[in-house]
């Protein structure tokens, strides 16, 4: 395992220790779990953000429904 060096304010350090105490885990595990989740949540934006992008693209170009249409009518003739 690395070894990683953190300068922070007291409060912030505080604010560690005590979360550190009252979930019984070492404060680096508490930093890990933290960084991981705010990548997790950065990711998540991200595809957010293109399925908002792409969302407006296809709101202008309508094209794309007679396309969904003729996937809907065969996958009914698949299924009967």
């Amino acid at each position: 395992m690395k070894t990683i060096t953190l300068k922070t304010e007291e409060e912030f350090f505080e604010y560690l220790n005590n979360l550190s105490k009252k979930l019984g885990k070492p404060k680096s595990q508490i930093i890990r779990e933290a960084v991981i989740e705010y990548g997790e949540k950065v990711k998540r934006e991200k595809i957010h953000q293109k399925m908002e992008k792409l969302a407006k693209q296809l709101s202008k170009d309508k094209s794309y429904l007679k396309e969904i249409k003729e996937y809907e009518m065969l996958s009914e003739d698949i299924i009967e």
